[in-house]
């Protein structure tokens, strides 16, 4: 990964300053500065120089731990301002404490990390409320499908390996075909259904995934595979991020369907609501129907 700066946007609560020990951890990990963020919104001038020397105190703090710090005020709309500073500062990674609560059945990331993400063009590490604490980054889950999506955060997961040491597990979650069908058709139920058809397309995954860890392994990376089918694909993504006490979940915003048939895509947002660690999320635009194998990405090791 480059050394280019680790954005890190605070609102001045206890919440935000949580994702400073995670930016802090990359940081050291990458070589890289740390631009502390605040965004003030009809502030008057005191409330401004007491946010700047709150700054100030947080950057002195994290440079005892030999990193660069510098920070940085800003007036408007937080989301805005963020993704103006993300424009020229053009940052490796952006980090930042979601604001959002769980909850029966349903979370919301907060309407500020919600935009940023949307229109933010660097990577963003997002992490909720709960999460444990991260000083150390061991273990990457990396959801892969066989996308251009997927080949993006794979490329961002290899990076954040190198920097880190960290080992990579690269994970694909297929659906059920008789699944499969009934959302792509908005119908319940099937004429015919043969369970060898899901025995093949676990096959087909695996195939996948034990080629990726065998190119990844032979470049020095520690790189193991997990091949499963499950109904929903985002809950068994957080289940082996809980059982593996994985520290970092890499994922793209916008993967397009694969192979196997897992849904990236429309799942990141439920993982970065109930995923018990930090997740760096690397939007991608699809890309036109006359992209050159837009359906068959190998990613770069």
């Amino acid at each position: 990964m480059t050394s280019s700066t680790i954005l890190v946007p605070l609102d001045g609560t206890p919440e935000s300053n949580a994702a400073l020990p995670l930016a802090r951890t990359l940081a050291k990990a990458m070589g890289a500065p740390v631009t502390l963020l605040r965004v003030m919104t009809h502030a008057d001038r005191e409330a401004t120089r007491d946010a700047t020397s709150n700054l100030h105190d947080i950057a002195r703090e994290l440079a005892g731990s030999g990193i660069s710090v510098d920070s940085t005020v800003r007036s408007g709309r937080a989301a805005d301002e963020i993704l103006e500073e993300v424009r020229q500062r053009a940052p490796s990674l952006v980090v930042m404490r979601t604001h959002g609560r769980a909850g029966l059945e349903r979370a919301i990331l907060g309407s500020v990390a919600e935009q940023v993400l949307s229109r933010c063009p660097a990577p963003v590490v997002l992490m909720r409320p709960g999460e444990r604490r991260i000083t150390g980054i061991h273990k990457l889950l990396v959801p892969v499908d066989g996308s251009p999506g997927g080949a993006v955060a794979l490329g961002m997961a290899i990076g954040v390996a190198r920097s880190t040491g960290a080992a990579i597990k690269l994970v694909q979650i297929c659906q059920p075909l008789a699944m499969q069908t009934a959302l792509a058709f908005d119908y319940s139920g099937l004429g015919y259904y043969d369970p060898d058809w899901d025995d093949a397309t676990l096959a087909s995954a695996q195939a996948y995934v034990d080629a990726l860890v065998k190119q990844l392994g032979d470049t020095g990376l520690a790189v193991e595979g997990h091949v499963s089918i499950a109904p929903a694909v985002a809950a068994a993504i957080v289940e082996l991020a809980e059982h593996d006490s994985a520290d970092l979940v890499v994922m793209s915003t916008r993967a397009l369907t694969g192979p196997a048939r897992t849904l990236l895509g429309s799942v990141s947002n439920a993982v970065v609501r109930t995923a018990p660690c930090p997740v760096l999320l690397v939007h991608r635009a699809e890309p036109s129907s006359e992209s050159p194998n837009a359906d068959n990405p190998t990613p770069s090791a």
